[in-house]
């Protein structure tokens, strides 16, 4: 099965704690997962993204997250860019690699 990396910004999310602002990211991945499971244009891809890395309750460094996240990324097929994305350091880390290993690249604003 082909795999889709979603990639949305966390720190350019409201809230005033870090925490507040990772929980707001993980509502947006899940309303993403829905919305994409539904578009004819995904059919066939698996989703995930960095929550589903990091489930265990443990809290890595940033450095730590995006090196997961480009593991991650880089065992997909696809990226999906969420709106924003290009304030994200995280996200535009992501496309590079994205990008630079040939992956199919959609971005929430060019769709």
């Amino acid at each position: 099965m082909r795999r889709l990396y979603i990639a949305t910004p966390i720190n350019g999310r409201k809230g005033h704690s870090f925490q507040e602002k990772l929980n707001a990211a993980y509502d947006r991945i899940c309303l993403l997962k829905s919305l994409l499971r539904d578009n004819e244009m995904f059919e066939g891809y698996e989703l995930t993204s960095t929550f589903d890395i990091h489930d265990d309750g443990i809290m890595p460094t940033e450095a730590e997250a995006m090196g997961d996240c480009i593991a991650e990324v880089l065992s997909c097929d696809a990226i999906y860019l969420d709106h924003g994305w290009l304030q994200s350091k995280g996200c535009r880390l992501e496309h590079s690699a994205a990008k630079i290993y040939g992956l199919r690249i959609y971005e929430h604003d060019r769709l």
